[in-house]
């Protein structure tokens, strides 16, 4: 099927869900709002004629230089491995609140995915069984990947500069 096959047979089938769609390459892409991602999701996987069986990433992205609304975007990749063919979701999610379902019933695979959403952008999703921070400290204040996080507030200790001294320690260049 290709892109303009799926496109058509999710626009036919679920007509107000989808806000709008692209083909960049010829690749599927539909915009769907939060509140439409797990209904969007199941058909997407459920209908025999696509059967997206596999979540192949799920990532986020932060529009503030840009200056766009909405601010943020949960981006999901989805790949059917009988049929060969990938999808991909993309969901606007506003700055006040970023918020997003779990896409976890549908596929485990994104149990931890959906973490890292949380942990590196704040965004809090929905139904997740376990909504808490993956990969920074438990106590850590802030979200990395998002572009007004700023980024010299704190040193970070190292190994080789944990007694660092203010003097430059000068080297002699390799010799050849």
């Amino acid at each position: 099927m290709t892109g303009e096959e799926i496109i058509a047979k999710v626009k036919a089938s679920l007509p107000d869900a989808i806000q709008d769609t692209a083909l960049p390459q010829g690749d599927a892409v539909i915009f769907v709002a939060p509140d439409c991602l797990q209904k969007v999701a199941a058909f997407l996987k459920d209908d025999p004629s696509l059967k997206f069986d596999y979540l192949s990433d799920v990532s986020g992205v932060d529009y503030l230089i840009e200056e766009r609304e909405p601010r943020f975007e949960a981006v999901y990749l989805l790949y059917s491995i009988d049929h060969s063919h990938c999808i991909r979701i993309r969901v606007g999610i506003e700055e006040e609140n970023p918020s997003v379902p779990t896409l976890s019933e549908l596929w485990k695979g994104a149990l931890y995915p959906e973490q890292e959403l949380f942990d590196m952008f704040g965004f809090h999703i929905e139904g997740h069984p376990k909504m808490e921070r993956l990969i920074m400290p438990k106590d850590w204040v802030g979200h990395p990947l998002r572009k007004d996080y700023p980024l010299t507030t704190e040193a970070v200790t190292f190994s080789y500069n944990r007694d660092f001294k203010s003097e430059l320690v000068k080297s002699k260049p390799p010799t050849r």
